[in-house]
């Protein structure tokens, strides 16, 4: 009788407690933030890789403000009179100013930006014509990319104008209480950074076609970035260092996706994607900014140090998918072309 009498609690409790639980589940768990997978990339020389020396026509200025692509070349260059140039490989000038020119090449059309004046002006190369003109503040900053040409009015708006005849096309401003910098063009087109003092995170936007710009969708690192490329599914970002806002060089330069996580520079300057890599100047030194050009395949946990010339290097450009740099060593300036970076 006793044991009947000691079943029957122990059924009744196990009744309980199963309404109980049946009427009040568990919590769910928080799922698992994945962990990052942190590495370190390995630095490694590359030497043999098909770069083509570019002659440079006497009288040239600013040897890193050239463009060069597989079929064509356009280079600044003093003229006798104190006027500035621009000529292409056979000597023809293409250009004048009054004050130091720079070109920016996508496909056979060259914008001209004289930098100190604010002037700009479009040439195709296949005719020769200019095809447009415009004139912009003389402390103006410009990007031209995928078909557009960003001038920087101030810290607070954007000209946009259509590349192919420099016509104004909108005009684009942050809020109040924001401020626009880091102006840049990139592959998929002309890229800036808005933030205001009191936000922790800044805004990045890209220009897409036609013309209108567009917030980034970014990983939270890119909050505080001096620098961010994105390629392959990949973000690259460098930070400003601590308390040093606006400074030249910026790091560490990381590599995010997913889980991954590599770092791949302590420092980095004009970080730019160009045919599927990632090239930049790492180790830059003194006022005139030289040092050595690398780059970084994305997913690799290694960067190439690349042996281009004797001496230092400038920041690279990418023109037309060629990629461009000067060396300075014992001697004149040299320019090099890569087909197929």
């Amino acid at each position: 009788m006793r044991r009947g009498w000691i079943g029957a609690v122990a059924l009744a409790a196990a009744v309980v407690v199963a309404v109980l639980v049946l009427r009040d589940p568990p919590p769910p768990r928080a799922p698992e933030t994945p962990v990052p997978q942190v590495e370190q990339a390995n630095r490694v020389p590359l030497t043999g890789l098909p770069w083509r020396q570019v002659p440079l026509p006497s009288g040239i200025e600013h040897p890193h403000h050239s463009a060069v692509d597989a079929e064509q070349s356009v280079f600044p260059q003093a003229a006798s009179d104190g006027t500035h140039l621009l000529v292409n490989h056979n000597g023809v000038t293409i250009a004048r100013g009054e004050e130091s020119l720079t070109a920016t090449l996508e496909g056979a059309r060259v914008v001209v930006h004289e930098t100190n004046t604010g002037n700009l002006s479009t040439v195709d190369l296949a005719t020769g014509y200019q095809t447009g003109e415009f004139t912009g503040p003389n402390t103006a900053l410009v990007a031209h990319a995928v078909g557009a040409v960003v001038v920087q009015e101030n810290d607070q708006c954007l000209t946009i104008l259509d590349a192919s005849t420099l016509k104004t096309v909108t005009r684009h401003c942050a809020p109040d209480g924001w401020a626009i910098s880091l102006l840049t063009a990139e592959m998929d087109g002309v890229q800036w950074r808005e933030a205001r003092p009191q936000e922790h995170c800044a805004r990045w936007f890209q220009l897409t076609p036609p013309f209108t710009p567009q917030p980034l969708i970014t990983g939270e690192r890119a909050c505080r970035a001096a620098v961010l490329v994105r390629t392959a599914d990949w973000e690259l970002t460098a930070d400003f260092p601590p308390y040093e806002v606006g400074v030249l060089n910026t790091g560490p330069l990381v590599a995010r996706r997913e889980t991954r996580e590599i770092t791949l520079d302590t420092t980095a300057l004009d970080v730019h994607a160009c045919g599927g890599r990632i090239y930049w100047l790492s180790k830059p030194t003194g006022a005139d900014q030289k040092g050595e050009l690398v780059r970084w395949t994305p997913g690799d946990n290694k960067v190439q140090v690349l042996k281009v010339g004797t001496g230092s290097a400038s920041s690279p450009r990418c023109v037309n998918g060629v990629l461009n740099v000067v060396t300075y060593g014992e001697g004149q300036p040299q320019l090099w072309a890569l087909n197929e970076p």
